[in-house]
């Protein structure tokens, strides 16, 4: 009987390990140019300034002061992304407490008053649920994730739309997820509370889908923003052993849910 030839045993593990090197690097590569991009433009904004500067000419105050204003300028937007950098790469340290997600939420759009003021075509429609179990949650740092997103939401809307915000309890009747490192989060007999973000902007193009929680990737033109911003949200939420889900909406827009664990009860 003829020994039939034997078929190479595939090294899965390695074949993993090695895609996962890959990819690694690839968002290693992505981060380093995102770099390079937020610091040397506003880098070569000073340099120019500071050649103006160096020729003898006879400077207006108006000149020079516009010649400043670009040094500050450009300095504050380095700063900004070094400082968003630290933020990103830092452990955080966090106090857990109770907390009402829907207090947080009218807390996080106080901080935009001025600029729904000045902005009438944009509208807040809430959906609240009167009854929420408590969140345990550290009150400044949810607060600053939902700033972020609300403030994707408005930079999305800038020819107007309207920015729903529900709240919505949930209890796990069924395990989630099991057998995840990072990601089991949520098992049967978990209370939960889910915020939702709903805008009616120009959405996410899918391409980008895959990036978007990636330190320094944004959409926005150079200047309007480090892209720091979702980065720094999964960072909070997973820290509050939580989860973020972002998906465009079939009618336009993006929909962001958090889904945050109830405190114990007392």
């Amino acid at each position: 009987m003829k020994n039939e030839p034997s078929t190479p045993i595939r090294d899965y593990e390695h074949e993993t390990a090695t895609l996962k090197h890959l990819e690694q690097a690839e968002s290693l590569s992505r981060f380093a140019s995102s770099i390079a991009h937020e610091v040397n433009n506003p880098l070569s904004q000073i340099v120019l300034a500071a050649d103006y500067l160096a020729n003898p000419r006879p400077l207006s105050d108006k000149m020079r002061e516009t010649i400043v204003s670009y040094i500050r300028d450009g300095a504050s937007r380095i700063e900004k992304t070094m400082n968003g950098m630290i933020r990103t790469c830092s452990p955080i340290e966090m106090g857990m407490a109770p907390a009402d997600a829907n207090q947080l939420i009218d807390e996080a759009l106080g901080q935009f008053e001025a600029r729904l003021q000045a902005e009438k075509n944009i509208v807040i429609e809430k959906h609240f649920a009167p009854v929420l179990p408590a969140i345990l949650a550290d009150k400044r740092f949810i607060v600053e994730a939902l700033v972020h997103l609300c403030a994707n939401a408005f930079d999305a809307m800038a020819q107007g739309g309207t920015l729903t915000l529900t709240t919505t309890p949930k209890s796990f009747v069924v395990s989630e997820r099991e057998g995840w490192q990072r990601q089991a989060w949520f098992r049967a007999g978990d209370e939960a509370v889910i915020i939702e973000l709903a805008d009616t902007g120009h959405g996410i193009a899918e391409k980008d889908m895959g990036f978007i929680y990636e330190p320094f990737f944004t959409t926005r033109p150079s200047g309007k923003g480090a892209g720091l911003g979702l980065t720094v949200t999964r960072k909070i939420v997973e820290l509050h052993n939580g989860r973020i889900e972002i998906k465009n909406r079939p009618e336009g827009g993006v929909c962001v849910a958090i889904t945050l664990k109830a405190a114990a009860k007392p």
